[in-house]
């Protein structure tokens, strides 16, 4: 994943000069409905395999990045439960920390696997780094990676299409990072390059970023980060405050600072939600509120 938002960078740039792309007109998308209060508390149960093929979403009360994906994981229990067996999967937790944790809350109502009964599948999936997802069917890793992503795999699976999917995906890749060797150069191939990588939020999230986070980025790097971030948290409802926030960081680059200032509104909804300090994420957020403010925004939540 790294190397290959190192390679996007290198090439962004490569083909022959053309005027850089601008936004000249950008909608926030919609919001998912935000819980209204705290569920009951979760109890880590051992997980049993059922015969259906096994999301985990793996994560732990002790990490600090993990509440930004809480509801995201929920909703994916309450979508694709019927279908398939779901369940948090816990990582070096005890069932004692992590009922007395906030998470065991938000988890009211969802499957949560203790960490002893999943440790032979989280090491199966290189559940090093978390939170992660990681479907397992009949023993063989069939997926693993962000929890956004895990969406469009759980749809294929679904349908009978998981080999053809999979081959979209990673044949969206190769076109999308053909076009930057060649040179973004206009709007209409920055809306194919995000087409093309639809079906993969969480490699369109990494590119987003590292975009949106150069120090001198172009017209065009900002636009192409705006966009991609804009499906990843599109496809997924608002619901991962870290998505979220890296949208606002790509629209603040790129001189869109109402809108900015309209996701860090989110941003924050999100983490009193989650009852997360989001420390990074709010300072963040202050900020460009108050920049927004600042040059005349009207705007208000």
């Amino acid at each position: 994943m790294v190397r290959l938002a190192v390679l996007v960078v290198l090439v962004l740039g490569c083909g022959d000069p053309a005027e850089p792309v601008t936004i000249t007109k950008h909608d926030v998308p919609a919001w998912a409905v935000l819980p209204a209060s705290p569920g009951a508390i979760a109890k880590p149960v051992p997980w049993v395999p059922d015969g259906r093929p096994t999301l985990l979403l793996f994560t732990a009360s002790w990490c600090p990045t993990c509440p930004a994906s809480i509801l995201t994981d929920v909703a994916l229990a309450q979508a694709y439960g019927d279908k398939f067996q779901v369940g948090i999967a816990l990582v070096e937790n005890s069932d004692e920390d992590f009922s007395a944790s906030t998470m065991a809350m938000l988890f009211g109502g969802v499957p949560v696997w203790s960490a002893k009964s999943v440790a032979d599948l989280a090491a199966k999936c290189g559940a090093s780094e978390i939170p992660m997802a990681c479907v397992v069917d009949r023993g063989r890793v069939v997926f693993r990676g962000s929890g956004v992503t895990a969406r469009h795999v759980l749809d294929a699976y679904a349908n009978n299409r998981a080999q053809a999917t999979a081959a979209e995906v990673y044949g969206g890749r190769a076109q999308a990072i053909a076009k930057l060797v060649i040179g973004v150069a206009d709007q209409e191939t920055i809306a194919e390059i995000v087409k093309l990588t639809a079906r993969d939020p969480g490699w369109q999230n990494s590119i987003a970023y590292t975009l949106a986070a150069r120090p001198e980025g172009s017209p065009t790097d900002m636009t192409l980060a705006v966009e991609l971030a804009h499906s990843v948290v599109e496809s997924e409802g608002g619901l991962d405050f870290a998505h979220l926030d890296n949208y606002a960081l790509a629209l603040s680059k790129a001189n869109l600072p109402e809108h900015a200032a309209m996701v860090c509104w989110r941003v924050l909804a999100l983490c009193k939600t989650v009852q997360s300090e989001c420390m990074i994420e709010k300072r963040r957020a202050y900020a460009y509120i108050y920049y927004a403010r600042e040059t005349g925004l009207r705007w208000r939540p």
